[in-house]
């Protein structure tokens, strides 16, 4: 959390000379990282897992705000000690939301911006099933980032959604579109 808290103040110091430019009004990306659960669940390890996701936004002209749709497949890894062997079970999480940005400079080739999604997220349990735990949930998920040369975008945040299934993730995104505006 502290490491998270960091990266938000460092975004923050690297805003103080934000200024909008106009950018293409649609962009979108596809992005993969990697996932750790948020806590213990029924006394477990926490284990590193993957992430995938696509997202599209909308660009508000002349604003540093954007709004979008994003669809991610996100999991919570945990090995249970099982006395004489382990057992992981991948509580994953199929994540449908709304997604809301500010961009500190936005139309840079160095773009901060912090977002919040809240959705819909359909949980389930891939491999190991040491405990029951399918069903659905809303979703909060804050994330800050940096989009780096138009095109690059590296983002963490953290998904709330059931204990068992919360997670902090990092990723790394491709994004095609909401380049500035040619004059």
């Amino acid at each position: 959390m502290k490491k998270f808290f960091f990266l938000f103040c460092l975004i923050l110091s690297l805003s103080a000379a934000a200024e909008t430019k106009t950018v293409q009004m649609l962009e979108g990306g596809i992005k993969g990282g990697f996932t750790t659960p948020l806590g213990s669940y029924h006394h477990s390890k926490g284990e590193i897992s993957m992430m995938l996701g696509i997202e599209g936004r909308y660009n508000f002209k002349d604003t540093p705000i954007s709004a979008g749709l994003i669809l991610e497949l996100t999991s919570a890894c945990h090995k249970f000690d099982m006395g004489k062997y382990y057992k992981t079970q991948n509580n994953r999480t199929l994540i449908f939301a709304a997604v809301g940005e500010y961009n500190f400079r936005q139309g840079h080739k160095v773009n901060p911006y912090g977002a919040v999604a809240l959705g819909f997220g359909s949980n389930d349990i891939v491999g190991d099933k040491v405990y029951d735990a399918d069903d659905s949930c809303l979703l909060f998920s804050p994330r800050i980032g940096v989009e780096f040369l138009y095109h690059i975008r590296l983002e963490t945040g953290i998904n709330i959604c059931r204990i068992g299934f919360n997670n902090y993730y990092i990723s790394l995104g491709f994004v095609i579109g909401g380049r500035p505006k040619k004059r």
